[in-house]
């Protein structure tokens, strides 16, 4: 159960502009850039930033030049992402909802998705892959962090299995208390089985 290093910090004018000139990376998880091939033209591609407000990844798409939507829960993160735009000169278009929830936009709204990890923020996931097959277009690209669940069962010291699967702090106490304890918030496990089949039952498919 840990936050992740590096992930929410928004970035600096800096690596703004060295984006406007090419060189750039973006991460899903804390850690790994994900690789440029993934990604499509970003020349007027309109991108949904999910749960994704931070000043990090979406200010590197508008500097390549796609139309920026950040849709996220929290207004902390969208503040955030708010002064980077405002610092560096670009439009975002900034909106405050509930992923848990339909999705305040269009259907086939967007020709890419941009969702780093964070569905160990809810407890249920089919409802957001459901709702991102809705607002992507025909065609669309779905880029997603997840987490396979496994940092739950270990200590903070990742040396001693402590806690079972799923973890779940809506029905143990227990966990509910050791995730207000390290501010965590609430967060839950998920298989990637169950993140990957609600994709296939949303309608995605694996290039």
């Amino acid at each position: 159960m840990k936050g992740g290093a590096g992930m929410g910090i928004p970035i600096s004018h800096e690596i703004y502009m060295k984006a406007t000139t090419g060189e750039w990376n973006v991460v899903l998880t804390p850690t790994k850039p994900v690789p440029k091939g993934w990604f499509p033209n970003f020349a007027g591609c309109k991108i949904l930033g999910l749960a994704a407000a931070d000043g990090q990844q979406m200010p590197v798409f508008a500097a390549l030049g796609a139309e920026c939507t950040v849709m996220d829960y929290s207004q902390r993160p969208l503040d955030s992402e708010l002064t980077v735009a405002t610092r560096d000169g670009y439009s975002i278009h900034i909106v405050k909802a509930d992923m848990t929830q339909r999705f305040p936009f269009e259907g086939e709204s967007f020709d890419m998705i941009f969702h780093p990890v964070s569905n160990c923020y809810i407890e249920s996931v089919f409802h957001v892959w459901d709702e991102c097959y809705c607002v992507l277009k025909n065609g669309g690209l779905l880029v997603a962090g997840m987490d396979n669940g496994i940092n739950y069962v270990f200590d903070e010291e990742e040396t001693v299995l402590k806690t079972p699967l799923p973890f779940n702090p809506l029905r143990y106490n227990r966990l509910y208390q050791e995730c207000m304890d390290h501010d965590l918030g609430i967060q839950f496990s998920h298989t990637l089985e169950e993140q990957i089949s609600g994709q296939l039952k949303a309608g995605f498919y694996f290039d």
